[in-house]
């Protein structure tokens, strides 16, 4: 057995190493500025050695550390490289054909020592080790309107893309790791047209990908459609902004997995709503098939024009199989496409008084939800979330996204996980609100990122005081939950127009029994209003 001064000496020797590199690239002017002015290839060698270090003072002491810090140096440099060339071609493209290019990088994070590293890292304007890079390339015209055939430009510029990642992917040996390309557009006309517009249009682009030598079994692609913005869809700059092609190439199979279920709850996407109203039928949908007047609250939903066609806003788009069951990932894609296709307000024979106030549009429960934007499950990312506030679920929809499909059809690893949060292992969460019960069944949050394993139920026994004890409605759900540095917040829709209940937005404690806080949304005659409501595990 080791004596304790063993044990004492080797982590004062690496806190040595790792003061001299953080003294070193405290020199550099910004974090943006540390790729241009060291390159992702010294970057890349530094964070291989110090987590190669790392792995390998557990395995093996000091000797194992030197030994460690050799090989994730190799590694390191050989990703930091890939990631540096990439960039550099990018951007001389993006001069060439003047097009928008904005680049993002992935990065490592494993638990919370490295995550408090991370967070000094940043005081001193480092970065932690690449694992991948995400290029978000504007459409612009590169696509015909309505559709996923390319113009004499797009082609050209694909083509030009296309070359950049295979020859920087043959040049360092790396041919075989996953690129995700996933394909966006704003939230004009129906949501189910999006989609699958945006995932023919990511299909074409693998396709070229794959005419450069680029495996089909690399390949993979997605159909974001509307669901994942990142600027507002008010304006026809936010609306430029959401319509892109982004790619993603990852280190390895196991980091896809991890980046397409992270990309599921990522918070960053929220910032924008995605309801619609019947004021997206007007004329207001000019020559580009994704300019049109702002959303409204999605109490309706219509036959809209998007493009050259004219579609009805249905959706059948499956969730991507990151973790959750087929059966929740069924019940989801099918609840989904039947929310999108409510074509009127709530009755208001079912309506129920749950006592609150009218729906003013500011969401209570910002102050108490910060959104982590690392993106969970052990990656963080170098884009910068907006700083614009999160509204309500009244304010938004179901996200309608494809699955990530193989271009050979190759299955997708998912991201599995089967430990849930403790207190919420698929029990029913109930609270009393005016009177009346309203249940949520049930509340299955995993540990791994909080990712919900199953879709629930919402069931209401009205006149609960007034002694009514059986189950007066029970409505199909579509919920999703997002990552916060406190807390969880699960947005839940109600699949159903007779339903009382709008929607849900739930703060849930990363363990525990008891919401933090939570807002029930509900129509009132032809008004909405908002009730508080904080739910509870039933079984304890």
């Amino acid at each position: 057995m080791r004596s304790p001064s063993c044990y004492a000496a080797f982590p004062f020797r690496t806190t040595v190493l790792v003061t001299l590199i953080t003294t070193t690239l405290a020199g550099c002017q910004t974090v943006n500025n540390v790729g241009d002015t060291v390159g992702r290839t010294t970057l890349g060698c530094i964070g291989g050695s110090l987590l190669g270090a790392g792995v390998g003072a557990l395995l093996g002491g000091e000797k194992g550390a030197v030994k460690g810090a050799a090989i994730g140096l190799a590694a390191g440099c050989v990703a930091g490289y890939a990631w540096d060339e990439h960039e550099k071609a990018l951007r001389q493209l993006a001069q060439e054909e003047n097009m928008r290019i904005e680049i993002e990088h992935v990065y490592a994070q494993q638990g919370e020592e490295l995550k408090a590293k991370r967070e000094a890292a940043e005081s001193a304007k480092e970065e932690p080790q690449a694992v991948g890079m995400v290029a978000q390339v504007a459409d612009e015209a590169m696509f015909d309107v309505g559709s996923a055939e390319l113009t004499a430009a797009g082609q050209r510029q694909l083509e030009k893309l296309a070359d950049i990642f295979s020859a920087g992917r043959t040049k360092n040996g790396n041919q075989n790791s996953p690129l995700l390309v996933i394909g966006h557009t704003d939230s004009t006309g129906a949501a189910e047209f999006n989609q699958q517009l945006s995932e023919q249009r990511a299909k074409r682009v693998v396709q070229i990908l794959a005419t450069k030598g680029i495996p089909a079994e690399s390949l993979y692609y997605q159909g974001a459609g509307e669901g994942r913005p990142v600027a507002s869809n008010d304006t026809d700059a936010g609306r430029a902004a959401n319509r892109r092609v982004e790619l993603v190439e990852l280190q390895d199979d196991t980091v896809l997995a991890k980046r397409i279920a992270a990309e599921e709850q990522n918070p960053r996407y929220i910032q924008h709503g995605v309801a619609r109203d019947v004021a997206d039928t007007s004329a207001a949908v000019t020559a580009r098939e994704q300019t049109a007047v702002p959303k409204k609250p999605a109490k309706k939903t219509t036959t809209t024009s998007s493009g050259d066609q004219t579609t009805a806003s249905t959706s059948s788009a499956a969730k991507s199989n990151t973790g959750t069951t087929a059966q929740s990932k069924a019940t989801q894609s099918q609840t989904t496409q039947n929310m999108v296709a409510q074509s009127s307000a709530r009755s208001t024979a079912t309506q129920i008084d749950f006592g609150g106030q009218p729906d003013d549009g500011h969401w209570e429960l910002a102050s108490s939800f910060k959104p982590d934007y690392s993106s969970g499950f052990g990656l963080i990312s170098s884009a910068v979330a907006n700083e614009a506030p999160l509204s309500s679920c009244s304010q938004d929809a179901p996200r309608v996204i494809g699955q990530v499909k193989n271009l050979a059809g190759k299955p997708v690893e998912a991201h599995k996980t089967t430990d849930y949060l403790p207190g919420m292992n698929g029990k029913v969460w109930a609270a009393k609100v005016n009177g009346h019960v309203v249940y949520i069944n049930p509340v299955a949050v995993l540990k791994d990122g909080g990712q919900l394993a199953q879709q629930p139920q919402v069931a209401i026994t009205k006149n609960y005081d007034k002694g009514q004890r059986k189950i007066t409605g029970k409505y199909q759900a579509v919920a999703t939950t997002y990552k916060g540095k406190d807390n969880i917040l699960m947005r839940v829709f109600i699949d159903n127009k007779e339903a009382p209940v709008q929607c849900m937005d739930i703060l849930l404690p990363y363990g525990g029994t008891q919401a933090q806080q939570g807002a029930l949304y509900y129509e009132k005659a032809t008004s909405d209003y908002v009730a508080d409501y904080s739910p509870r595990n039933t079984s304890i």
